[in-house]
């Protein structure tokens, strides 16, 4: 791999993100940090928003557009075997999968899908089922992406979960991440191991907040966030929330670990001329480029 892509969440995903999509003109640190303001001021001419909901896309649309950086946006999504199955293992029973939309046909379909999943799919939570999934799936628009944490690989290894995936239509790809937590080595393993050489995997890093130093302001975030009548009250000593003993989920750690991965990807380079320069982005992921037309 030659780069690892930064997947951005925004505050559109209530209580998970303390990063914005409205720029503030400049990162002085007298407002909320903008991923809008960090692509710019780092020089990037594109990223990746995967967000809980679609509530946020035209705001990240339009503040992209202005800015001239191209967005590739995300949405993830519950999905399970059956939607018609509501029971009380429904926990059990799904895990997380990520729809890319590629252009503005890909825009449209993910509206339905969202669309679907907050009506009959519904339980608790939006939900989608493979047969929904691959009976809409369009190749030219949309991109199926597992993510590394809450996959139905990490549900299975960790949390005693069978559930079993449908990819007989749609090929995804696999995400893969590092944030110094205790199981990540364990469930990249596994992950490799489920691929084999049937699915492409690439590298990635979740981004919540701008530096390491705002990780406990994030957490703080969280736990305000998470507070309701009748719920244990979250602390910062005992925050018990999944994957939050790392501070790693920041846009600091992901520029150190991008600019690792593409000096290991060019000493490889230069070290070898028959083996090819690994880790071109997936072609899926440059066709992320196309204009959403909106």
């Amino acid at each position: 791999m030659s780069e690892v892509l930064p997947l951005f969440k925004s505050h559109y995903s209530v209580g998970k993100s303390i990063l914005t999509l409205y720029p503030q003109g400049s990162s002085d640190g007298t407002g909320p940090d903008s991923v809008i303001d960090i692509c710019t001021d780092n020089k990037l001419d594109h990223f990746y928003l995967v967000d809980d909901s679609m509530t946020g896309f035209m705001e990240a649309y339009q503040n992209s557009l202005e800015a001239k950086i191209d967005l590739r946006f995300g949405l993830i999504i519950n999905i399970c075997s059956d939607v018609t199955v509501k029971n009380k293992d429904y926990n059990l029973l799904e895990s997380k999968c990520v729809i890319f939309c590629k252009n503005r046909k890909g825009y449209e379909k993910l509206l339905d899908i969202a669309s679907f999943a907050s009506t009959e799919g519904f339980y608790y939570k939006p939900r989608i089922d493979y047969k929904y999934l691959n009976d809409n799936w369009c190749d030219e628009s949309l991109t199926l992406a597992i993510p590394f944490y809450d996959s139905f690989i990490h549900k299975n290894k960790f949390k005693m979960s069978n559930i079993v995936p449908d990819f007989s239509v749609i090929k995804p790809i696999f995400f893969l991440e590092s944030n110094d937590l205790p199981f990540d080595d364990t469930l990249r393993e596994h992950v490799f191991k489920y691929c084999d050489n049937n699915y492409q995997t690439q590298e990635v890093k979740s981004i919540y907040y701008k530096d390491r130093k705002d990780f406990e302001a994030y957490l703080t975030f969280r736990c305000i966030s998470d507070s309701s009548p009748g719920r244990a009250k979250k602390t910062l000593s005992k925050p018990g929330f999944d994957h939050m003993c790392s501070n790693e989920f920041s846009f600091e750690s992901w520029a150190e670990a991008n600019k690792r991965t593409k000096s290991i990807a060019l000493t490889r380079k230069k070290s070898s001329n028959t083996r090819k320069a690994s880790g071109n982005t997936n072609k899926d992921y440059k066709e992320l480029n196309e204009s959403y037309g909106i």
